[in-house]
């Protein structure tokens, strides 16, 4: 059995030096492909891609939050199990393998904010050193008042002049710092448009966490699909939340749109709006640093199987419908 701690590897350190070494193992029976882009501050985020390149259905999977590294562990463990046939702490792969790399056209992107997951002081939230409020102080910053900072899709140092900004942020110039997944302006969006015009991909997976139970989330604009799509989509999480279930994790039974209703809504459907032409797009929620209601930690191992398993389940999904 693999052992999570082992396979765990979340700070861009970490894990990018070992994906230059898998892109040199790049051959005619197994190819890939590596792009980068850099932020501003210099970091460098990676695009990998790897499976049948001539493949009809083709998935991006992208992590664009700092201070939810579970999906990066996650991502960087199935391009191992990929890649080497083993998990990387050299145990048995898990993920069917030949039939994706026969099948699919598989891409990850790991970290799109790796400027923020740099500023981070865990590799892990897990619950044991902080509670929710001085964590998500440390995610979303705090205020000159001493509070928790907002949630902006864009603001600027100058006019809020914050006593310490969160490491879900992105500065992009001097004085204005973003969110990555619901402004225009940062590096998150410039390489989902990238990827979305050379790639022409079928199906999107997001990975975030929350601090609740597993969750799978439904893009903002689910309510105008077609019938058959939204039928695809809700087939898709209900594959997700089996595998959890299956896991013995407490799920949120039914996928829903996020902040419906509400001006956070607005943003996700502004973000998206012209650049995603089909209906396949997921977005799953695993447990963070401690439960909400119950206080309970969430261990490392927690984290991962259940990334792991959104990903198992996506890709096992994905394998029965094309």
């Amino acid at each position: 059995m693999m052992d999570a701690q082992k396979c765990w590897l979340s700070y861009p350190d970490e894990w990018q030096p070992i994906v230059s070494q898998w892109a040199q193992m790049d051959t005619k029976e197994l190819p890939m492909k590596v792009r980068g882009w850099r932020q501003v501050t210099g970091e460098q985020i990676l695009a990998i891609t790897v499976g049948n390149f001539n493949a009809k259905t083709r998935l991006l999977v992208t992590i664009p939050h700092a201070h939810e590294p579970a999906g990066t562990a996650a991502c960087i463990d199935a391009l191992c199990q990929i890649i080497t046939a083993t998990h990387l702490d050299g145990t048995q792969a898990d993920l069917p393998i030949d039939k994706i790399c026969q099948h699919l056209f598989v891409t990850f992107v790991p970290d799109s904010n790796p400027q923020g997951r740099s500023r981070s002081p865990e590799r892990v939230w897990d619950g044991s050193k902080y509670d929710n409020d001085e964590f998500l102080k440390i995610a979303f910053g705090i205020a000159a008042d001493g509070s928790r900072f907002g949630r902006y899709p864009e603001w600027r140092y100058s006019e809020h002049k914050p006593k310490r900004v969160g490491i879900i942020y992105e500065q992009i110039d001097d004085d204005l710092w973003v969110e990555p997944n619901t402004s225009r302006k940062s590096s998150h969006s410039k390489v989902l448009d990238a990827l979305l015009a050379e790639d022409d991909y079928t199906h999107y997976l997001e990975l975030h966490q929350h601090e609740t139970d597993e969750a799978v989330l439904l893009p903002a604009w689910f309510d105008e699909l077609t019938e058959s799509e939204q039928a695809k989509l809700n087939e898709w999480a209900q594959a997700i939340l089996l595998g959890w279930k299956q896991q013995g994790l407490q799920v949120q039974e039914r996928p829903y749109i996020p902040y419906r209703g509400q001006e956070r809504q607005k943003f996700f459907r502004n973000f998206w709006w012209g650049r995603w032409k089909g209906g396949n797009w997921l977005c799953v929620e695993v447990r963070n640093n401690r439960h909400a209601k119950t206080g309970e930690p969430t261990s490392l191992k927690h984290q991962m199987v259940a990334m792991l398993t959104a990903l198992l389940a996506t890709f096992e999904w994905l394998l029965r419908v094309i």
